[in-house]
């Protein structure tokens, strides 16, 4: 027995006595056996064990053999399993059943084992050989749609040609790199050739040829024209089979569509044309480093920048890097490996590089690092790009900054005295430190010739210029005859360069400081030669830069200013003493006039005034206007001297600047001028006005002042409306002061008003545009107010029109310096 007779066998049979039996003679045999006593057990029975066979009675309760079959039949896996049905003696209806319920065979009862054990024999076999027939089937058709997936995939396709018959065969998928439908190609050799590009048939039939006739490899590629015009790159390749006698019968091949690589080699010539184009256009050194093999290519810049010839080169990269400089070697090596390792893609920095003549070029190198797929790096790709002219440059501008950062700080220094004898001991001493200079001296130089030594800087242990007493007159005249058109006079080494122009009590005097190297520079004042600026070099010879002279003229001339400065600040500190000293003579004159002056025009006020009561009666018509007109008299003269009393105080008397409500203020004056308000029967329109920082008592005038004159001067027959509001500058063209804020007063009327060309006029102590007798008045409010409004940092305009009203409008800053 065969392994394949140990076949799970299942019996389905409601009669147990043919189960035993059954089981007995199949287990005897070699087979296994499971059973079930009706359609339902067969169904749960086969669903769990799957056998290889069932053998079922077709006369059963519950669920008899016909429709258990056909139950069976509807399980997923059943087949290719042989189903063998039962059925009674001579009855070909059941035998029909059988079949059209799904049974395999069938076998009639009384059942014959011999006829039974062949019947089941024959089934397994048969069911055995579908079920790897079946099995190589799917195989088949898996492996052919793997193959065309692969083809596919690849886009490749395949023919067949026939030499005998010339027919050629393709597969779908060479009818689609053709751009044809499926099954369209007519199996022609000539339409092939058709397909082929103009350019590439010639070259293609030949190699067709040489490999029939010759049996030489066929593998050629060539352009194809597609339908829509388009091109499409193909390889082929293929052999030929012949026959006994050696003749060629038959050629198979497959082509692949190679556009896509022909585009990415067309695109990499380009890319290398371009790269070669812009290193031969470029004056950068272009270098390419494989990492994978450590060579570097170098392009001509090479030479061009560096001198080194192409042919000298080593494509190591040890060349390069034996050529930075020794100080720079260790930092660049470190910072490009570190680059490298960390996956960066871009690596740049600046570095000394040895051109072929042993000099060193500053370059700017600049790289892109590139990796593979894995991410490794393989190759670096960078410039470098020669920067010494603009680092010349830039350690020019540095220097320069640095030395204008220096003059500014000495000039600085200078001008944050304004004591001429701190002024020029901080010029010598920054001097001195700025040239790392032995001695600095200021000289100065009278009309007579003699020297005075003002200020001086010296290192320790040398001796002092001021120590030595220069009564030489020749040398001052020397001086001032060389240095007052302004000339420089510097001298490097006294041992070698005894000009003749130093006289020998010069020389021997400068000879005793231990002077080796000396530069002079003059200082002017008012465009006269005042002194001199010297420094003095004891160790050893120097040779003075040019930018060292400029930079003592420059501070030559800073201290001249100073020098100016200082004469004007004396000059400003007498005229301001003189003038402190006039204004408090002034203010006592004041004082004296409010006293001297007003009590003989009380006694006169007071006589005049007893005359008139005691003798008033009894006095002539005439004598007692003369009384009047005294009395009228004194009283102008007495508001003409308070008048003039408030215009001096103004600034005399001022009190500090507080927070003041003009408001407030207003109030309080439009209170004081009520019985003025109701005779005249005005209006006041009051608005919002700000809180300013001010004199309150001068606010207090200058309201009053204002307001007064709206209401005085007004027509008999108008009802008077004074309008008092304010409004905020925002316009920073309009402020009086940089930094401040304004805001504006304005005081308007209906009255009189006046011609705009008196505008100023009116401003102006004792101008009038009245007569008195129509309009009291000093003429004295007016400038009152201008003062006022000076003093607090703001001005006063008015616009007026003859007839119409007049606009005061008084500009002051919110916030007022101290």
């Amino acid at each position: 027995m065969t392994n394949q007779d140990s076949a799970l066998i299942l019996i389905v049979d409601d009669d147990y006595v043919t189960r035993v039996q059954l089981r007995q003679l199949m287990e005897c045999v070699g087979y296994r056996v499971a059973e079930a006593r009706n359609g339902c057990e067969a169904i749960t029975i086969y669903t769990d064990l799957h056998p290889d066979m069932v053998i079922i009675d077709a006369i059963m309760p519950v669920m008899d053999g016909f429709t258990c079959c056909n139950q069976l039949k509807k399980l997923p896996d059943i087949q290719d399993t042989p189903i063998l049905m039962i059925t009674a003696a001579y009855d070909p209806a059941s035998v029909e059943q059988a079949f059209v319920v799904g049974a395999t065979d069938y076998i009639t009862k009384p059942i014959q084992w011999v006829v039974l054990s062949h019947r089941i024999r024959h089934l397994l076999a048969a069911s055995r050989a579908i079920k790897q027939l079946r099995q190589q089937n799917q195989q088949a058709q898996l492996r052919e749609a793997q193959m065309k997936i692969a083809l596919e995939a690849a886009r490749m396709g395949t023919w067949d040609w026939d030499i005998i018959t010339n027919q050629v065969s393709w597969s779908d998928n060479k009818e689609a790199l053709f751009g044809l439908e499926s099954g369209s190609f007519d199996g022609q050799y000539e339409t092939f050739l058709h397909y082929v590009h103009p350019q590439d048939r010639e070259s293609v039939n030949i190699a067709v040829i040489r490999a029939v006739q010759t049996n030489a490899e066929y593998d050629v590629e060539f352009r194809i024209v597609l339908p829509d015009g388009s091109i499409r790159w193909l390889v082929s390749k293929g052999v030929v089979f012949r026959n006994v006698a050696g003749e060629p019968v038959r050629m198979l091949g497959i082509v692949i569509d190679i556009t896509k690589r022909k585009q990415a080699e067309a695109e990499l010539r380009q890319s290398e044309e371009r790269f070669q184009i812009i290193t031969r256009a470029t004056n950068d050194v272009i270098w390419d480093w494989d990492l994978l093999t450590n060579q570097v290519w170098w392009n001509q810049a090479v030479q061009t920048l560096f001198g080194y010839p192409l042919a000298e080169l080593n494509a190591d990269l040890s060349w390069w890097y034996e050529r930075i400089h020794p100080e720079d070697q260790q930092r660049i090596e470190t910072d490009m490996w570190a680059a490298i390792n960390s996956g960066q893609q871009y690596w740049s920095h600046e570095y000394r590089f040895r051109r072929y003549d042993g000099s060193y070029a500053y370059i700017l190198d600049r790289a892109y690092i590139v990796h593979d797929q894995t991410g490794k790096p393989v190759r670096m790709i960078g410039a470098m790009m020669d920067i010494t002219e603009r680092k010349r440059v830039q350690a020019q501008l540095q220097w320069q900054n640095l030395r204008s950062q220096l003059f500014a700080d000495i000039t600085v220094k200078i001008r944050q005295s304004l004591q001429i004898d701190e002024i020029l001991q901080t010029s010598v001493t920054e001097v001195q430190k700025l040239l790392c200079a032995d001695r600095v001296v200021i000289l100065r130089i009278r009309s007579n010739g003699s020297i005075l030594i003002l200020k001086e800087a010296v290192v320790p242990g040398l001796p002092m210029a001021s120590s030595l007493e220069c009564n030489e007159p020749t040398i001052g005249q020397m001086y001032l005859l060389k240095y007052s058109q302004g000339k420089t006079n510097a001298i490097s080494n006294l041992d070698q360069e005894q000009a003749a122009d130093i006289s020998p009590t010069h020389l021997k005097m400068l000879q005793k400081l231990g002077v080796k190297a000396i530069v002079s520079v003059p200082i002017f004042l008012q465009n006269q030669l005042w002194g001199l600026l010297v420094a003095h070099q004891c160790e050893h010879p120097r040779q003075w830069n040019n930018w060292e002279i400029e930079l003592l003229q420059q501070l030559a001339d800073q201290i001249g200013i100073a020098l100016t400065q200082s004469k004007v600040l004396e000059t400003e500190t007498r005229q301001r003493q003189e003038l402190s000293r006039s204004n408090e003579e002034l203010q006592e004159f004041a004082f004296i006039a409010s006293h001297d002056l007003q009590e003989p025009l009380r006694k006169i006020k007071t006589f005049s005034e007893r005359l008139m009561i005691t003798c008033g009666d009894s006095l002539p018509e005439a004598a007692s206007d003369y009384l009047e007109r005294m009395q009228n008299a004194v009283l102008r003269m007495q508001t003409l001297i308070e008048g003039l009393l408030t215009l001096s105080r103004v600034t005399t008397r001022a009190q500090p600047f507080v927070s003041v409500s003009l408001a407030q203020i207003t109030q309080e004056v439009l209170s004081d001028l009520e019985v003025l308000i109701q005779q005249t029967g005005a209006t006041i329109e009051l608005g919002d006005l700000p809180t300013i920082k001010a004199d309150p008592l001068q606010m207090r005038q200058l309201m009053q002042n204002l307001i007064g004159n709206a209401l005085k001067f007004h027509h008999t027959q108008i009802t008077p409306i004074v309008k008092i509001y304010s409004q905020h500058l925002n316009n920073q063209s309009a402020q009086l002061a940089v930094g401040l804020e304004f805001c504006q007063i304005i005081i308007e009327d209906n009255g009189i008003g006046f011609e705009q060309k008196y505008s100023d006029r009116i401003f102006q102590i004792f101008q009038r545009l009245n007569g008195r007798r129509e309009y009291e008045g000093t003429g004295i409010g007016l400038t009152i107010c201008r003062k006022i409004a000076e003093r607090h940092f703001g001005k006063i305009t008015v616009k007026s029109t003859l007839g119409k009203g007049t606009k005061f409008i008084v500009s002051l800053p919110i916030n007022s310096p101290a």
